[in-house]
């Protein structure tokens, strides 16, 4: 079974939705150079024709906004005539259909010649022009648009200004230049080509070609600040500090069959320096918000000096700063967050080794900074056996902690190794707890969460409460939703799923005749800490939360079945959501879901019944219903690392990643009830998000850490919510 839809353009138009998505023909990991955020190309002693030469300057570029102010796509030129050096020929848009070609010559005359075409559909367009020494002309997508003959016009100036590529840096100007669009492709030949034959290398010009003197396609695997020139002279081209850092998108190249839609864009602020490569497990990265200046952060460790920090990037994406905080050099960051002011929370536990001398306890703080990293607060957490238990905290990557604010409160839910129990055994398991933010004293430590808890997410409801989602292996097995403030929780088990079987038996426990088959034996007992299950996130409607997850599901469609559950079973990890009454503490407990669990059941909606011999031999009953699946895949394909976020409309993104046949990043639109407004598409981008961390929209941009290439090298991407 294939991906339902995968195929299907996905968009959402501006005055309906917020995020356009295209469904790709050929998967994609070039990146491409936006001027959206400022910046330009410079090549400083470029390989250009001769003053007494012809010239072509050909490119191609993509946008959707009206040219307001002329916008220069390849220049050597100033605006100001009386420079002694003003340049001499440019390649420009103005408006919204106007191509201008203009050229100044020794004289110091200057000709402009205009040409139309329309660029308005988002898709990549191409502009070329040229000069013989007698006529102008300007193409659009290969076709003639514009042409001028001069006469008794001499040679064009010389000049030593660089070779721009992209709006031209005025020391003037009020403003710096931006050209909310894309440009690549740029070539300069030696010669006047004629529109046929512009046509005939429109995508890919030979870069051997002995007339082409310049050939900068603005595509790199990864970003960096070099403008790499493909033609024999290789001159090439540097790009400023703003465009190496902000200038870089994930985006489909004009060499691609071309969707009838606009094209999906990730757009990406290269923090590689700064968070430099992922490590599981060590040198977490969380993403946070400066609400009140529209800031978005990087709360982050380094991976080997265990050194803390948090780097805000400005809204408008030109520069970023870097505040040391405070952390023991033998500390992890558990968990972190930042409230509407910028003000930054985060715990550090220490690592000691579980062989440690009996009776020394790990030390574990809760901090509180401005958001300059000023220490403001600090509060010693009580680790005892009394306290929050903490005999260890565990690096991996999704058993991190979660801390968020809400109203003058810190939710905490925190997985940890707990100190020996008078079974002789240390147990894993999450806790949930409530701090003063004002001065960062406990409030309520609510307890447990779920037992062996593997991964969790914290956010808040409309009305300000804390709602969470643990996933737990046992006490009871399955997806936790807790709902909970300074004065009580509710939780309850909304989703549960397989459990692996002993291959040994353990006192006299007898064969479990029922899943044992094509040679594999089990016994009816079981210690499985496998969840086979990741989660996703939380959606909040008027009557009921959504939950969203990614979990194992048999050829036959169940989740219980327990013959399908060992290690390299290759059945589909598929999305799938649940949805939950907003009073979900009035339904039963346990690893039996209700019926009055779900919200807007249908009647005689079918459930799945099954269970699991616990570690002592005991029979566990099990119950699944309300599920709906969003993905249909086959053997061999499963989602990864799902997360949601709500867009500007309302309706809610959900991003995920697919292995299979091809990885790559996927995505699809739900609105608040959990119904599909655009199917499942692909996105052709092959990204790691950052496993723990949430997606985060603030400033009209989704945000997201993850990353690219064998390398493993962080970035903050984000896609444009325009609703």
């Amino acid at each position: 079974m294939h991906s339902r839809s995968s195929r299907v353009w996905c968009a959402i138009a501006v005055a309906t939705a917020a995020l356009a998505l295209a469904s790709p023909s050929i998967a994609q990991e070039s990146y491409g150079i936006t001027f959206a955020h400022g910046g330009v190309v410079e090549v400083e002693s470029p390989s250009v024709p001769g003053a007494a030469d012809p010239l072509t300057l050909e490119c191609w570029f993509r946008s959707t906004a009206n040219a307001r102010q002329p916008v220069a796509l390849i220049s050597r030129w100033s605006e100001r005539s009386k420079d002694e050096d003003a340049g001499s020929f440019h390649l420009s848009l103005s408006g919204s259909k106007k191509i201008s070609f203009g050229l100044r010559s020794a004289a110091g005359q200057q000709a402009a010649l205009v040409g139309f075409g329309d660029w308005s559909d988002g898709q990549w367009h191409h502009a070329a022009a040229s000069w013989d020494g007698a006529t102008m002309r300007v193409t659009f997508d290969g076709r003639e648009v514009g042409r001028k003959d001069l006469t008794e016009w001499g040679p064009l100036a010389e000049t030593s200004l660089p070779l721009t590529l992209g709006p031209r840096v005025d020391p003037w100007a009020r403003r710096p230049g931006f050209f909310d669009g894309f440009l690549g492709g740029v070539a300069i030949w030696r010669v006047a080509r004629s529109p046929q034959e512009i046509l005939a290398s429109l995508r890919q010009p030979a870069p051997q070609d002995p007339n082409l003197v310049a050939y900068l396609p603005l595509r790199a695997k990864a970003p960096g600040n070099v403008a790499s020139d493909q033609s024999s002279n290789a001159r090439h081209g540097r790009l400023d500090d703003t465009l190496a850092r902000a200038g870089w998108a994930l985006t489909p190249s004009w060499t691609e069959p071309q969707s009838e839609h606009p094209a999906r864009d990730l757009f990406c602020y290269d923090l590689a320096d700064v968070l430099g490569k992922s490590h599981s497990g060590i040198g977490r990265r969380i993403l946070v918000s400066h609400e009140s200046e529209e800031r978005i952060g990087v709360l982050w460790q380094h991976p080997g000096t265990r050194a803390l920090a948090i780097t805000w990037i400005d809204a408008s994406l030109q520069h970023h700063e870097t505040h040391a905080l405070a952390c023991p050099e033998d500390a992890l960051l558990a968990a972190g967050t930042t409230d509407p002011d910028g003000n930054v929370y985060y715990v550090v536990i220490q690592e000691l080794s579980n062989d440690r001398p009996a009776g020394q306890e790990v030390v574990a703080t809760l901090h509180k900074t401005d958001a300059r990293g000023e220490p403001a607060l600090e509060r010693a957490i009580d680790v005892t056996q009394a306290g929050f238990n903490i005999f260890a905290f565990n690096r991996g990557v999704t058993r991190s902690g979660s801390l968020r604010y809400s109203r003058g409160l810190l939710g905490l839910i925190l997985p940890r190794t707990m100190h020996r129990s008078p079974d002789g055994l240390r147990h894993q398991g999450a806790i949930a707890v409530v701090f003063s933010a004002k001065d960062l004293s406990v409030l309520r430590n609510l307890g447990q969460t779920s037992g062996h808890s593997m991964a969790n997410l914290l956010t808040t409801n409309s009305k300000g409460v804390f709602l969470g989602i643990d996933l737990g292996d046992n006490y009871p097995r399955g997806v936790h939703l807790h709902e909970f403030t300074k004065n009580q929780k509710t939780s309850r088990v909304v989703f549960t799923f397989k459990t692996a079987h002993a291959t040994e038996s353990r006192n006299g426990s007898p064969v479990y005749d029922e899943i044992s088959q094509d040679g594999k034996t089990f016994y009816k007992w079981s210690n499985d800490n496998g969840v086979y299950t990741e989660l996703g996130g939380i959606v909040e409607a008027k009557d009921a939360y959504t939950i969203l997850f990614a979990t194992d599901q048999a050829p036959d469609g169940r989740v219980l079945d327990n013959s399908r559950a060992f290690r390299g079973c290759p059945d589909p990890r598929n999305l799938a959501m649940v949805r939950v009454v907003k009073n979900f503490g009035r339904a039963p407990g346990g690893n039996e879901i209700s019926d009055v669990l779900m919200a807007r059941l249908p009647r005689g909606a079918k459930a799945e019944t099954g269970g699991f011999f616990d570690f002592g031999g005991r029979w566990s009953k099990q119950r699944v219903v309300g599920v709906t699946w969003l993905t249909q895949y086959g053997e061999g394909e499963s989602v990864h690392a799902p997360r949601v976020t709500e867009l500007a409309n309302g309706n809610t993104l959900v991003l995920w990643e697919k292995s299979g046949d091809g990885e790559s990043l996927h995505a699809m639109i739900l609105d608040a009830r959990g119904n599909i407004v655009n199917e499942e598409v692909d996105l052709g981008f092959s990204l790691h998000r950052n496993r723990q961390d949430r997606m985060l929209s603030q400033g009209g941009r989704i945000h997201l850490l993850a990353s690219d290439g064998e390398e493993g090298v962080s970035r903050l991407f984000f896609f444009r919510d325009e609703g």
